[in-house]
């Protein structure tokens, strides 16, 4: 364009431009010289802008004692290279073991956020998934004998609630942080106040079940199959791993026992009601097992202080309570106690699920063989589920040992806290008769002896106060009524020095005239001061646990018949299927008889906030509800049963070695056999809480059935 003008144009154009190229020139050098003033006073501009990323950076953390109790975790308050836990304590895998700890986490803003955790460095890894979703770019950290931070990655996530998995993997879980300032290492110094009290759990919403949509086209539902004993919640969902089609529930057992078995269902629509009902079974040559013998309920879920090892100091969702019908309120409407029915009834909304528990009582000299019926899930044309129960060819006999329950209930005295009518005493009986137990302890005194009986109670009932001078005529009424003994209660849990002093002298008297003490006892003061006198002893399995307990054994070798107690609770199920089962024989002990069946009779059991000792809640009746930690007592009993009887198996198949032509291929099935009891019962090792923690859903019932396998085949042979 210059070009095309007058030369004295384009010189004039030219020098115009040359002076505002000087004046931009000096612009540039002025605007520098300020920027340097304002360096000069104010820092340079990097730390400034680092400062302005690290005002908004966001962090919040949380300690690993809040985030307890969790299956798998014991509390450790040790220190380690003089690093202590941050919070009251660590979330400690104590057996080399497994476990997950989860926060449900508010997370205040969307943004890309880094993790730390704090954990033991010595050994063990932690792994952190976010709604399931793992983190990437981990830098790692420092290592040793200390609790350290470590750099575990990045992750995107939006604003809201989101559930943070915290796998560990042996060793000692503290902490864990998270940021958006990248630069952040997490100190005391760095870091804001942890927050306490955070959520435990709650429905992982985030679930995509539409992969499920052709598998519920025409009932809106679809069931499968889950383990015992696990935690499962209202957002349970067929994992991808898990086959298509889930055909036909199986389940398996002997005569003589109470089975269950579980499953769930999942929800793609609303179902505003649903049943679930098994009819019958029908088994070889004619037997039919009618809905007396089948009872169905439902799980409910509900958030509820918890406890294991400690209490929780928040409410938690946790599976507990075995409804007919959960569509109401707590305490529960309706019939909802006692056994049999083969009928729950639950509503579930669009995109949940629930989890029903089925339990068939196979009465004593039922054929073995296959008996079959079919669930049926909503009316006519809902989903219609083949139910097949293998009852296999085992003598099942009722336990050898001695097992009861502490039972404050009373029906003497109608002014007490304790007292209920004869007709829900006899209840509570007869469910504790379903549930394995064959003793009673008796608060009512000699008056409900023949309640026991008339529940089916088989051994000795003890009266919880001292004999008096009616005690020999007391002990033949028993024995007339078909009890071998009848035991008086001492002084319960003796600490202080009179208390055991007095417990001596009272067992000693009672050993003279023939009477039998059945009293607990919680330290091992008071046992080395009784343990000569005290022949019925209730041994506090905390303080007298591990293989081959010296101080049980001691009992058993002067002819005592030792048991053990603890204390009962409605949540975390599988401790309470060791405490009374594999793990309880493993110690020496002959049974067990834990507190307590109920604290007290009122419907104030279900205050989510109390952590009360129970096993059953009353229904509207006063009758007994189950739940799924009175269910696991049962399978405990049970499963000392069924090695109880591979005992007896072997026993005589090695008797039938030493006669005159055995069966070519008995030694080898006896001594698998025997591999069986050893792997499966022997090998159990540790304190109670290393073996709690290293226990998994699903390995007892394996074990029950490696048991229940060599059993029949040792039969099969020897015959």
């Amino acid at each position: 364009m210059l070009l095309s003008g007058p030369a004295g144009g384009t010189r004039l154009v030219f020098r115009a431009a040359s002076e505002k190229v000087m004046m931009v020139m000096v612009a540039r050098v002025l605007r520098f010289a300020i920027v340097v003033g304002l360096w000069q006073l104010a820092g340079p501009p990097g730390v400034a802008a680092a400062d302005v990323q690290q005002s908004r950076a966001t962090t919040f953390w949380t300690t690993g004692d809040q985030l307890m109790p969790a299956w798998g975790f014991y509390p450790l308050q040790a220190s380690y290279g003089g690093t202590r836990p941050l919070g009251r304590h660590a979330a400690w895998c104590s057996a080399g073991n497994s476990g997950r700890l989860t926060w449900v986490a508010e997370f205040p803003r969307q943004a890309e956020y880094h993790v730390w955790v704090r954990n033991y460095g010595g050994y063990g890894t932690v792994t952190v998934l976010v709604d399931e979703r793992p983190l990437a770019e981990g830098r790692g950290g420092s290592g040793g004998a200390r609790y350290v931070w470590r750099h575990a990655g990045k992750i995107a996530v939006t604003a809201g609630r989101h559930h943070v998995d915290l796998d560990v993997k042996m060793g000692m879980f503290d902490a864990v942080a998270f940021t958006t300032d990248a630069s952040l290492v997490p100190t005391a110094e760095t870091l804001p106040k942890p927050i306490a009290k955070p959520r435990l759990r709650a429905p992982r919403t985030y679930r995509d079940d539409s992969r499920l949509a052709s598998r519920a086209t025409a009932t809106g539902i679809v069931a499968g199959p889950v383990v015992g004993f696990s935690e499962v919640l209202y957002d349970w969902m067929p994992g991808t791993k898990d086959k298509p089609s889930f055909d036909r529930l199986r389940m398996w057992g002997s005569a003589n026992q109470y089975i269950s078995e579980t499953f769930a269902v999942r929800a793609l629509r609303e179902i505003p009601e649903l049943t679930v009902t098994l009819a019958t079974l029908k088994g070889p040559d004619g037997v039919e097992l009618k809905s007396d013998r089948i009872d169905v309920r439902v799980v409910h879920v509900r958030e509820r202080k918890n406890a294991l090892f400690r209490p929780s100091q928040v409410r938690m969702l946790t599976p507990e309570i075995l409804l007919r019908d959960d569509r109401t309120t707590l305490p529960p409407r309706g019939k909802q106690g006692g056994f049999g029915g083969g009928r729950c009834v639950t509503r579930i909304p669009a995109h949940e699920s629930r989890q029903f528990w089925l339990t068939v009582h196979v009465p004593d000299g039922s054929p073995a063989g296959e008996y079959r019926g079919e669930i049926v899930l909503g009316d006519r044309g809902g989903m219609r589920l083949p139910l097949v129960l293998d009852v296999l060819p085992i003598r099942l006999e009722a336990a050898q040992g001695y097992y009861g329950i502490y039972h404050r209930n009373q029906t003497t005295n109608a002014k007490a806290a304790h007292h209920v009518s004869e007709e829900r005493y006899l209840a509570e009986l007869q469910d504790q008769v379903r549930h394995g137990l064959n003793a009673a302890t008796l608060y009512s005194g000699f008056s409900v002896l023949g309640l026991a009986r008339k529940a089916g109670m088989t051994r000795a009932p003890c009266l919880m106060h001292w004999p008096d001078g009616n005690a020999a005529a007391q002990v033949a009424a028993a024995r007339k009524m078909g009890f071998s003994e009848l035991f008086y209660y001492g002084v319960d849990e003796p600490n202080q020095p009179e208390q055991i002093e007095r417990c001596r002298k009272e067992a000693e008297r009672r050993r003279a005239t023939g009477l039998h003490m059945f009293t607990a006892i919680n330290s091992k003061v008071a046992q080395q001061a009784t343990r000569d006198f005290i022949d019925r002893p209730v041994y506090n399995i905390y303080v007298f646990g591990g293989p081959d307990n010296a101080e049980v054994m001691y009992a058993r070798k002067k002819g005592f018949r030792p048991i053990s107690y603890w204390v009962s609770a409605t949540a975390f199920p599988l401790p309470y299927r060791a405490l009374t089962g594999l793990y309880n024989t493993r110690c020496g002990y002959l049974g067990s008889s834990p507190w307590a069946y109920q604290d007290f009779p009122g419907n104030g059991l279900y205050d989510p906030d109390k952590t009360t000792h129970k096993v059953a809640y009353p229904d509207q009746f006063g009758h007994p509800i189950p739940t799924l930690a009175w269910e696991a007592h049962r399978a405990g009993i049970d499963d000392v049963r069924y090695l109880e009887a591979l005992d007896r198996a072997i026993a005589v198949a090695g008797a039938r070695l030493k006669q005159p032509n055995p069966p070519s291929k008995l030694a080898a099935v006896l001594e698998a056999a025997r591999g069986v009891r050893k792997q499966h019962f022997e090998s159990i090792s540790g304190r109670w809480l290393e073996y709690f923690c290293k226990l998994v859903p699903g390995a007892l019932d394996q074990s029950r059935r490696a048991f229940a396998d060599a059993i029949v085949q040792l039969n099969t042979v020897s015959r």
